[in-house]
């Protein structure tokens, strides 16, 4: 949601930022495409990026078509971000907003523009609170207590910068250790930029438990224990000592904090049983997701329903929606190719129909449903790639079943030979074993 907003040339260096960090090489053609400027601003642009993270950096290189670029292994993506994004005046503006709301005269002393200038920005500002659902009288923002903590947290993780004051001794050791202790317990692994959306909530949480009290209702509760987490998250909470420093109320914080992050596991058993969890709530017992996936079966003409990569990229999407606080969480940036532009138009309507019958008003990230989208053509394969098979066996009724199980492939085209060759007659022969 926030990306809509950001300046067009902090947010080009963010994404060119995080392709280098994990694919060290882009494709200039391509990723000019992507960004949908011309090869000189893309190449301003990573000069630009270059200048900025010059002392994370230890390999650049450009060749006709391609550039490489290498950051230092211990760096943490997140850190390269925040150096980027902090010269952002939208940024700062959000910010002000929600420490103390500023009029544009103010931020003309603050940041040294023009009263043109700080008018736009102001008016930027209520734009994007408004886009979140925010309420605006007479100019003004209407928060509630978990919207600016969760807006706060989106700014402060994007900029590195947040006005905390003295913590207890000790404070950050008990976050470690209520972290550790948590993934010890579930199994979940949560990356370098997750933890530190945890630390950082958690501090958020710390500072804004005086000023602006967390208020809970009975329904809120009772969603919040749906979620697999909830357990997990209250039996640590109740053994460390993190939770001394913290008003009852800010559990429940914290519960949506884990409820927003991304994770992983490290094995294949953990993983089928966080889908098994996460299939049972979103998907078995909500009533509203299957008519969702109904409409996708029914525009596609595809089997959606039993499938695993659909599902879990539908729950991924939908998980964090709850209350719309999706809307406020920090994300990766996701750029669609032309043909997945095509598909999120084909698929917008299908999701606004649905929305459209919700008893409550429910919003969606756009930038986690990019995400969904680029999951979702993955899936369809618009660009399917076709492959020639030949089966080697010596058994027609191992023929037979490798044919039909490579019939049922979908992600990609197969063709495959209606005879199949006996392993003597191959050149290269593998004893005991079928080839395919």
């Amino acid at each position: 949601m926030i990306e809509a907003y950001l300046e067009k040339n902090i947010l080009r260096q963010l994404f060119l930022c995080g392709q280098f960090y994990t694919t060290k090489e882009i494709d200039l053609d391509t990723t000019s495409k992507l960004l949908r400027v011309c090869k000189t601003t893309l190449l301003n642009d990573i000069k630009a990026l270059k200048k900025e993270l010059a002392p994370d950096m230890i390999y650049a290189t450009r060749d006709k078509d391609h550039y490489s670029l290498y950051f230092t292994p211990d760096v943490p993506r997140f850190h390269l971000m925040q150096q980027l994004a902090r010269p952002s005046l939208f940024l700062k503006t959000v910010q002000l907003y929600l420490e103390e709301e500023p009029d544009y005269i103010q931020l003309t002393e603050v940041e040294f523009v023009s009263v043109s200038k700080a008018y736009s920005l102001k008016k930027q500002v209520l734009d994007y609170f408004s886009d979140c659902g925010i309420k605006i009288e007479h100019c003004s923002p209407k928060f509630t207590e978990i919207e600016r903590r969760l807006l706060l947290l989106n700014v402060a993780y994007r900029t590195g910068i947040l006005k905390v004051p003295t913590l207890p001794p000790g404070y950050w050791d008990k976050v470690e250790t209520f972290i550790d202790s948590l993934t010890a317990k579930c199994g979940r692994i949560y990356d370098k930029e997750n933890r530190e959306i945890l630390r950082m909530g958690l501090v958020v949480s710390y500072i804004s438990q005086r000023t602006w009290p967390l208020s809970t209702n009975a329904h809120f509760i009772e969603e919040i224990q749906k979620r697999p987490i909830y357990a997990y998250v209250k039996e640590i909470w109740e053994k460390t000592n993190l939770k001394n420093h913290y008003v009852p109320d800010e559990f429940y914080f914290v519960l949506v904090l884990f409820n927003l992050c991304d994770y992983g596991f490290d094995s294949y058993e953990a993983i089928e049983e966080d889908f098994r969890q996460l299939h049972q709530v979103f998907i078995e017992d909500s009533q509203e997701i299957k008519e969702l996936i109904h409409r996708f079966e029914t525009h596609f003409d595809y089997p959606f329903l039993g499938n695993k990569a659909f599902e879990r990229a539908l729950i991924r999407l939908m998980r964090s929606t709850w209350d719309n606080y999706q809307l406020f969480m920090p994300e990766k940036f996701y750029l669609l190719s032309e043909e997945q532009h095509r598909l999120l138009a084909e698929v917008l309507p299908l999701f606004q129909q649905w929305q459209a019958r919700l008893p409550y008003d429910l919003r969606i990230n756009n930038n986690s449903l990019d995400a969904f989208i680029i999951e979702l053509s993955g899936i369809l394969r618009l660009d399917k790639s076709r492959f020639h098979i030949y089966i080697v066996t010596n058994s027609d009724v191992r023929y037979l079943i490798y044919r039909e199980a490579l019939e049922k492939v979908t992600t990609c085209i197969l063709h495959v030979e209606p005879t199949y060759r006996r392993v003597e007659n191959t050149r290269n022969k593998r004893k005991y074993q079928d080839l395919v």
